[in-house]
């Protein structure tokens, strides 16, 4: 217990960064599941980890793997895992949460009792305990992840390495068929808009693993070439506002945006549509490297260049385009 609590005190300055998020805490765990260490009061929070079965799966998973686990449950829950390995013995895991990924409801909350089993003399610590649990963006949780990883083993990741919950829960006795991750879908979606807005060009491998995990937009139709244009406009939209934050001016955005959707109300097959699809993402990943990857033109001359690519089929002049990026006429026909 002695080297467990030693252990658990050299992350004592990452600990007290999470603390500062705020309440987001550190556990400790013996390979066996056993707790031996946290900077949190509330138990109840363990019961939780428990209950859901993320504990008994943190054990299964431990057992290989070596890399962080996000692992969530109903509720919108998420915690962390990190192992700590010594050659081939796995000496300990790291948890990091709970938090919650969006806002819950007393409604939500009341279900939650029930479902866990917990004593009904227990309501008011249960309400007080989880709304205490904070709300963290899954982009800031997963970087979290991240730099826990890299106090514990000395190992650099980026998010997308890390790896999620399967659908199903891992094997107690029952088998239990599986059942679609919505979050791990979610994860996948945020990875991709990620690369966007960071006109990262290594995006293929994160686009074929996005394709497994979801079939599309559920929508009470028979037709599977309409669901897979509502699912890809949906997506074009989305994909449109993180071009935005990657640097693309508004309008170049939407114009580009805008065709892909008109492209794809003309599909006839689920191939056109994946076609349309894959370029349009591709096209954004382009135009959002070539926006950050040019530091040797102004962002005004590299938002103008990208204007004009944007509108090739318009006549443009040379006031529309100085007001555009904000130039006199004159400084701009210098600069460009």
């Amino acid at each position: 217990m002695e080297e467990q609590n030693q252990a658990f005190g050299k992350l004592d300055s990452f600990a007290e960064a999470l603390l500062c998020t705020p309440s987001v805490y550190l556990w400790q765990y013996a390979p066996d599941g056993a707790l031996t260490a946290t900077n949190c009061e509330e138990h109840m929070f363990h019961r939780i980890f428990e209950h859901t079965g993320c504990l008994a799966y943190m054990i299964q998973d431990g057992t290989a793997e070596r890399t962080p686990l996000i692992l969530g449950a109903e509720l919108g829950i998420l915690w962390a895992v990190v192992y700590d390995w010594s050659g081939d013995e796995l000496r300990r895991c790291y948890v990091i949460g709970p938090v919650f990924h969006n806002e819950v409801n007393n409604e939500l909350l009341s279900g939650a009792l029930r479902k866990y089993h917990i004593d009904p003399a227990w309501k008011d610590s249960f309400f007080r305990a989880m709304k205490g649990i904070p709300a963290v963006s899954s982009i800031l949780f997963f970087q979290y992840a991240v730099m826990l990883h890299c106090v514990v083993t000395g190992e650099k990741l980026s998010r997308s390495d890390l790896r999620f919950q399967h659908g199903e829960e891992p094997a107690q006795g029952k088998k239990q068929a599986p059942r679609k991750n919505r979050y791990r879908t979610y994860q996948a979606e945020q990875t991709l808009l990620q690369l966007i807005r960071d006109g990262d060009m290594n995006y293929r491998s994160a686009m074929e693993k996005a394709g497994q995990l979801s079939s599309g937009v559920g929508i009470s139709t028979n037709d599977p070439v309409k669901r897979a244009i509502l699912s890809s406009s949906n997506f074009t939209a989305l994909c449109t506002r993180a071009a935005i934050e990657g640097g693309l001016t508004p309008d170049t955005a939407y114009t580009v945006g805008d065709s892909y959707i008109q492209s794809l109300t003309e599909c006839k097959t689920i191939a056109d549509v994946r076609t349309v699809n894959h370029a349009m993402y591709e096209d954004f990943i382009r135009r959002v490297h070539r926006q950050r990857t040019n530091p040797q033109y102004s962002r005004q001359i590299r938002n103008c260049a990208a204007y004009i690519e944007a509108h090739l089929d318009e006549e443009l002049s040379l006031k529309e385009l100085a007001q555009q990026v904000g130039y006199s006429e004159y400084h701009l026909s210098r600069k460009f």
